[in-house]
């Protein structure tokens, strides 16, 4: 069996780890100031939804200092989106806890998941998607639908695992088929 936890250990860490070396971490952390966030600002189109400061307010705690984003007016214009399909991974929030924040996933114009909950806290607290799919399109809703309440950091996206990553997947879950058939004929043997 130590053989079997092994090769179980050895093909998720070997795929995991090769896929997570995609992800992009955007912590607009280049951004100096306050202004409206560039469009394309980390291979993201804001579409000037989105602005930036850098000075301390709390509970609006950046998760990597100093900048943090937020968006500009009502909370209906707190969307992004990308170029081209991708797996958008979470975000840190910060803010009021009085109100709560999740992700609504789009692809092609379609609503295909929506986040948990989080309820932020002067504290950065990450919220991931939940969702592995490709999207083009991320808004973020919050319970009191006003965007003085809460800011983001730290926008993960891009963790799709790339072609060796699966080949290794495929290779370690071929490994513990091995292993199993083994440890099968060794109890096969023991028994007769």
């Amino acid at each position: 069996m130590n053989i079997l936890r092994g090769c179980a250990a050895l093909a998720a860490a070997l795929a995991f780890g090769a896929g997570a070396a995609n992800a992009t971490v955007v912590t607009f952390d280049s951004l100096t100031g306050d202004g409206v966030v560039p469009n394309g600002y980390g291979g993201i189109q804001w579409g000037g939804n989105w602005s930036y400061f850098d000075g301390a307010e709390s509970p609006y705690t950046p998760e990597s200092a100093p900048e943090r984003i937020y968006p500009n007016d009502i909370v209906a214009d707190a969307v992004f989106s990308f170029s081209s399909p991708t797996v958008f991974d979470g975000a840190y929030f910060s803010g009021d806890p009085e109100v709560s924040v999740q992700f609504d996933l789009y692809l092609d114009g379609n609503l295909v998941a929506t986040s948990g909950s989080l309820a932020p806290t002067a504290t950065p607290a990450y919220l991931a998607s939940g969702y592995n799919g490709l999207v083009d399109k991320v808004q973020v809703v919050d319970s009191v639908g006003s965007a003085d309440y809460w800011v983001m950091d730290n926008v993960t996206y891009g963790v799709v695992p790339e072609p060796a990553a699966w080949a290794l997947m495929l290779m370690g879950v071929g490994g513990i088929g091995a292993a199993l058939r083994v440890a099968r004929r060794g109890r096969i043997a023991i028994a007769a």
